[in-house]
């Protein structure tokens, strides 16, 4: 980034709070997250959103700061570090963990089923809370599963996680079947049927580009950052996101700092392995030490170089210009980064952020709106108005 363009930004994230612009749209304006993984928390840590926390990256404190409307959550197991038969049993553990949550804070939270639900909530001055699954081998190579899913609240589906399954190649592991497979394409027909959205992150280019052709909905890239900016492997080159939109999807932007600048991801990426093995040497021993396995995740990212917010917004511009201003979006990856975020966007409270760094950039008031939530919320209606088709 040039000189100009780095003062460019940083002006930006300096506009005063009391700009009467950004005052206006912030008053209703939607934030709507594609992807925040906090529900595992629930589960494992008796992590509760009513308080406020000084690590992790979601609860309600600061979700009202940085005025969320609404969040997709996400639920996984990853097939590297679960076995098989907990696949399943740990999905439904986690859904649950999120309704119980729900339920328990009814002022400021309640489950969406719909867009319209999401409208309904958000204009409440309440969080709309979806759930969404992060790979296809958590329904057990099951479509009665991922009915039974739907059914639960589940409103989108990664096709493959960090492994290749039955379904889809992942990006991350040993192609199969050169991108979609024949049961995949069947499970794309079910999805479509149902009205759940298919999520093409994770999954291998010529995955993306097997969903997209399948597929008579929109899909979205829940959390994926821009290759032209950041060339490494989880992210996505830019004709495979002109490919997500000329069909009316809309790619979400992943803040992982190692995802937004190449040189964090060498560092990342060399130090995963040490990293990975201290924490499993602590969480092999029951009952975990959690504030241990967080010391240990704040140890390696101290070894990572800063990535400053600036570098979020840059990669938002980049795909707006890329795609369309109408099929980008947000899709954090929050409390599923290890705590990676980039500096000046720490956690949810700084979502502001990004809405005086698209202000600055000339994005216009309508623009903002769309990128912020109403492109996803449009993708979610797109999907339940596909499956009242058939």
């Amino acid at each position: 980034m040039t000189r100009l363009a780095s003062l460019f930004l940083l002006t930006a994230l300096l506009l005063p709070a009391q700009d009467p612009r950004f005052t206006n749209l912030m008053k209703d304006l939607l934030i709507f997250d594609a992807h925040i993984d906090t529900p595992r928390y629930f589960a494992d840590e008796n992590y509760r959103l009513r308080d406020r926390h000084n690590y992790y990256e979601l609860d309600i404190p600061r979700m009202r700061e940085g005025k969320l409307g609404a969040v997709m959550f996400g639920l996984y197991a990853q097939p590297q570090d679960f076995p098989p038969e907990r696949w399943l049993p740990r999905a439904l553990e986690t859904l649950e963990a999120l309704h119980a949550e729900v339920e328990a804070n009814p002022n400021d939270m309640e489950f969406a089923y719909t867009a319209a639900d999401v409208e309904r909530i958000h204009k409440s001055g309440k969080l709309a809370a979806l759930a969404s699954l992060e790979g296809g081998h958590l329904i057990a190579d099951s479509l009665g599963v991922l009915r039974l899913f739907y059914r639960l609240g589940i409103r989108y589906m990664t096709l493959a996680h960090f492994a290749s399954n039955n379904f889809a190649d992942s990006m991350t592991g040993q192609p199969i079947h050169t991108g979609i497979s024949p049961f995949g394409r069947e499970l794309i027909r079910e999805m479509n049927r149902l009205g759940m959205i298919i999520d093409v992150s994770h999954i291998s280019d010529k995955a993306v580009l097997d969903a997209v052709e399948h597929s008579r909905a929109p899909v979205i890239a829940s959390h994926s950052s821009a290759k032209a900016i950041a060339p490494i492997i989880r992210n996505m080159p830019d004709n495979v996101i002109q490919t997500i939109a000329k069909r009316g999807g809309v790619i979400c932007l992943n803040f992982h700092a190692g995802y937004l600048d190449k040189a964090a991801y060498d560092v990342f990426f060399r130090n995963r392995p040490a990293r990975d093995a201290e924490i499993k040497a602590v969480t092999d021993v029951k009952p975990v030490d959690w504030e241990k396995v967080r010391a240990i995740q704040r140890k390696y990212f101290e070894k990572m170089p800063k990535v400053d917010v600036s570098v979020l917004v840059r990669h938002l511009d980049h795909l707006a210009k890329t795609a369309g201003v109408d099929h980008v979006g947000l899709g954090s990856d929050f409390d599923g980064i290890s705590g990676m975020a980039p500096v000046g966007m720490e956690d949810v409270s700084k979502y502001p952020t990004i809405v005086k760094g698209l202000m600055k950039l000339g994005y216009s008031d309508q623009d903002i709106r769309k990128i912020m939530g109403l492109n996803l919320l449009r993708v979610l209606r797109q999907n339940e108005e596909v499956s009242k088709q058939q």
